[in-house]
């Protein structure tokens, strides 16, 4: 039975590091790939944010270089006409800085679960095989 619970954690943990890089950084690095810069053209209203609350946004129109318009919500602090954004169809960023934050946190998150996934393997085997915490063989007679 123990054997069973020693692997379960383990077994949970790589099953659910790869789910957590697809749906969660996933999205961040697809904007960030199909991104570009744009000019705000309007701001409707803006919204503060808290720890309690979304972050701040405000709602307007941008513009791309190739004449291109879009409207929506901006994800970051106050924005104002004129000011250059990042942005794709639908959504908008006041700087890349959130998206990177996303996508590579979730990275380190990732490599931090890795790591502990294979320093459990590595106890498990040990301790299945009888070998001691220096590396010698225990006697199993």
């Amino acid at each position: 039975m123990r054997t069973t619970t020693a692997i379960a954690g383990p077994l949970l943990l790589a099953a659910l590091l790869p789910l957590l890089m697809v749906v969660w950084a996933g999205d961040g690095a697809r904007k960030l790939m199909t991104g570009e810069s744009a000019t705000v053209r309007s701001v409707t209203r803006c919204v503060e944010g808290g720890a309690q609350l979304p972050a701040p946004h405000c709602y307007g129109r941008w513009a791309f270089a190739d004449g291109r318009t879009e409207s929506g919500r901006i994800t970051g602090a106050r924005v104002g006409e004129g000011n250059t954004i990042f942005a794709g169809d639908g959504w908008a960023y006041e700087s890349t800085s959130p998206l990177h934050t996303k996508v590579w946190l979730t990275v380190a998150l990732f490599l931090a679960g890795a790591a502990a996934l294979g320093a459990g393997w590595v106890s498990y085997r040990r301790t299945r095989d009888g070998e001691a915490p220096g590396g010698a063989v225990t006697d199993r007679a």
